[in-house]
C-alpha cells in the first residue's frame, strides 16, 4: 500500500517506487505528481478512474484519496508536494492563463486528478531531478540549504513537464527567431547509449556484487568516465544509483511481500540486512520492520470528502489547510 514520506518539512520531496499489487484508497496531507515511468496501471479517485501508461503523470491535490492498480509491474516516481507552495510556484510560471490548458492554471485546479502527458522523454529527462531531490535531506544538510535545493530541483523539472500544460501554439513564430549557435546535440549518442546499458545492467542484476570497477568494464569505459556520466546522466555516481534501485525494490519487497527482511535484503544484493534497514530508514524514517507494522490508515471516502469539502472552503477565503493545520 502507498505510503507517506517520514519526513516532510522540505516542500518537495521525491520517492521511486516498483508496485505490482493493488495499493489501498491513500489520502495524504500533501498534493502530488504521480510520474509513471513503466508499465500500466489504473489509478483511481473518488472521481473517477484513469489509466495511465508510461510517459503519463496525473496531479490529485491534498487530502484527496487515490488507490493504483498495476496492470502490470509498474515504476513510478511521486512528488510529495506543500500544496500552497505548489499552486504559488506554478502561478509565477503559468502567468498567462489564457496560454494553458483549461482546468491546469492553478487558480481553476480545484485538486481533482489532473492527468498530464508530458511523454516519456521529458520524463527521462526529469528523473535524474528527482533522483537528486529524493536524496536532499534536511537532517544532513542545514535547513536553509536543503529548503534551497528543494526549491531548484522542483522548478527544474517544470521546465520539462511545461509542454504538456500550455495550449498549442496558435502560430508558428520560429521564423522570427535569430539563428542559435549551438545546432544540434552536444553530447555523443554512445556515451548516452552506454549509460543506459549500465543503467539496465545494474536494475536487472542488482543481486550481483558490483563495484565501478566491474560495472565499467562490463559497458567497456574508464571508471572515471562511467562515474562522469552517471552523475552527467542520472544525478548520482554509480554505487549510490546501485543503492537507490537496491532500496526502491527492497521497499517492494516489504510492502508487497511477507519476506523476511534478511531474505528481501538478500534478494536485492545486502548480504546484511541491517545495510538494508540503514538505508530504509534514511528514506522512510522508520525501519522496515515498524513500517509493515505501522500501515498507512485507508480512506472508505467519506473522510476525504470531509476533507475535501474543507479544503475547498480554505481555499476559496485564501487559508491554506496547511495554515489551519499549523493553527
Amino acid at each position: 500500500m502507498e505510503r507517506e514520506p517520514a519526513v516532510l518539512a522540505l516542500p518537495f520531496v521525491a520517492v521511486e517506487a516498483i508496485r505490482t499489487l493493488p495499493t489501498k484508497k491513500a489520502l495524504f496531507r500533501q498534493a502530488k505528481i504521480v510520474y509513471v515511468m513503466d508499465g500500466a496501471v489504473l489509478l483511481t479517485t473518488q472521481e473517477g478512474t484513469h489509466s495511465l501508461t508510461a510517459g503519463d503523470a496525473v496531479a490529485i491535490g491534498a487530502h484527496r484519496w487515490c488507490s493504483l492498480t498495476p496492470q502490470s509491474a509498474v515504476r513510478t516516481w511521486t512528488v510529495y508536494c506543500d500544496e500552497q507552495i505548489l499552486r504559488q510556484q506554478m502561478s509565477l510560471v503559468l502567468n498567462d492563463r489564457t496560454r494553458v490548458r483549461p482546468g491546469a492554471h492553478p487558480d481553476e485546479w480545484d485538486g481533482t486528478a489532473l492527468v498530464l502527458r508530458p511523454g516519456l522523454p521529458a520524463l527521462t529527462a526529469m528523473e535524474p531531478l528527482w533522483r537528486q531531490l529524493s536524496l536532499t535531506d534536511g537532517a544532513i544538510l542545514d535547513p536553509e540549504r536543503a529548503l534551497l535545493r528543494s526549491h531548484i530541483l522542483f522548478s527544474r523539472t517544470i521546465e520539462h513537464a511545461l509542454p504538456s500544460l500550455m495550449l498549442p501554439a496558435l502560430d508558428d513564430s520560429s521564423h522570427f527567431r535569430a539563428p542559435f549557435p549551438v545546432q544540434g546535440r552536444l553530447v555523443s549518442a554512445d556515451a548516452v547509449g552506454h549509460i543506459g546499458i549500465a543503467a539496465k545492467v545494474l536494475r536487472s542484476r542488482m543481486s550481483e556484487r558490483w563495484t565501478v570497477q566491474l560495472l565499467a568494464d562490463e559497458v567497456a569505459l574508464s571508471r572515471s568516465h562511467l562515474t562522469r556520466l552517471f552523475v552527467r546522466h542520472l544525478g548520482v555516481a554509480p554505487m549510490r544509483f546501485l543503492v537507490e534501485i537496491r532500496l526502491t525494490e527492497f521497499t517492494r519487497f516489504i510492502d508487497e511481500s511477507d519476506l523476511p527482511v534478511a531474505t528481501a535484503a538478500r534478494r536485492v544484493g545486502w548480504d546484511d540486512a541491517r545495510v538494508a534497514a540503514y538505508w530504509f530508514k534514511r528514506r522512510y524514517g522508520v525501519g522496515p520492520t515498524q513500517f509493515r507494522r505501522r500501515p498507512h490508515p485507508s480512506h472508505t471516502g467519506r473522510e476525504a470528502t470531509d476533507l475535501n469539502s474543507t479544503a475547498t472552503r480554505q481555499r476559496q477565503s485564501g487559508r491554506s489547510v496547511l495554515e489551519s493545520n499549523s493553527s
